[in-house]
């Protein structure tokens, strides 16, 4: 061996023995709740890029500390999340301080809040059923990110999913480039199906909305959102309620699904679409219907809507 060639071995050997953390195979880790083990206990040992598989009823609030970062929680459709009451650390079941987390596949019930993030907290929220939770079913704020996938948000006691705080949410797609749509369910929730608030921004595409006390969806105070494609129906409510110097897209580039719809025979009990306080709406109104009239503008808002 050269001169050359030993150099770059024994480099690369001591580049290795002095960061080996970049070089760690992920690993998969197993809790089964119903054995007695719980989600807590992980927390020590997780790593970067590790998938957590949890089964079984896990009676715990689970919390995610702010370091946590990369990491796959996976109920594998087995697993429940049940907030136990009383006086834990946090009253939601699921709270994700943590980067780059994924919550997939659990039903997740119990808490004032299903899942919340509070920031900066990022997560993909895929293939979970957020049900029975006395506040909201998912609640970002602080300047976090999510992308909520595949998902039935139902039965909360206010807001099916609310973004505030300067956070922003991908609602039905991953990303707006990307064109597969993966829907979302928001449903009989005891407030607005979506809200979104305070600076905050979304894309909601392709989902279901329906049955809400409250509006379809709500923008307000300063937020803004693109929404497309989706079907809003039977709310107690707006379908899509616009104020306080906010603004709606119902067509928006790279998108290409369509018109939002309301369902034959299930409109919305208020307006198919109302702006008050300024803001402006823009785009295809498509088959959005409400029982009280297809628009209702105060003279502050900026009507773009076509048929």
């Amino acid at each position: 061996m050269n001169n050359a060639m030993l150099f770059h071995t024994l480099s690369g050997a001591a580049l290795i023995a002095a960061f080996p953390i970049y070089f760690a195979q992920a690993a998969t880790l197993n809790v089964d709740c119903d054995a007695g083990t719980a989600i807590a206990g992980i927390y020590a040992t997780v790593r970067p890029g590790d998938t957590v598989l949890v089964s079984g009823t896990c009676k715990e609030q689970v919390s995610i500390p702010p370091e946590l970062t990369r990491v796959t929680f996976d109920g594998q459709k087995k697993a429940t999340i049940q907030h136990p009451g009383g006086q834990q650390a946090s009253p939601h079941a699921f709270y994700n301080r943590g980067k780059e987390i994924t919550i997939k596949n659990f039903t997740v019930t119990g808490g004032q809040d299903g899942i919340h993030l509070s920031g900066p907290a990022s997560a993909v929220i895929d293939g979970n059923l957020v049900t029975k939770n006395s506040g909201r079913g998912i609640h970002i704020d602080k300047g976090s990110i999510a992308r909520i996938l595949n998902t039935t948000v139902e039965h909360s006691g206010s807001i099916g999913i609310d973004v505030t705080g300067a956070s922003y949410a991908y609602i039905g797609v991953f990303i707006p480039r990307v064109q597969a749509l993966h829907p979302n369910i928001i449903r009989n929730n005891g407030g607005p199906g979506i809200n979104i608030e305070r600076t905050s921004g979304a894309w909601i595409v392709g989902n279901t909305i329906s049955g809400n006390k409250e509006s379809g969806i709500t923008v307000h105070r300063n937020a803004q959102a693109d929404v497309i494609a989706n079907v809003i129906s039977g709310n107690g409510g707006d379908a899509i309620n616009v104020s306080y110097n906010s603004g709606v897209n119902f067509d928006s580039e790279p998108r290409k699904d369509g018109p939002n719809q309301t369902a034959a025979g299930q409109k919305n009990a208020g307006a198919a679409i109302r702006c008050a306080i300024g803001g402006y709406v823009d785009g295809p109104l498509g088959s959005l219907a409400g029982a009280r009239s297809a628009k209702d503008f105060d003279k502050n808002c900026v009507d773009r809507v076509t048929q």
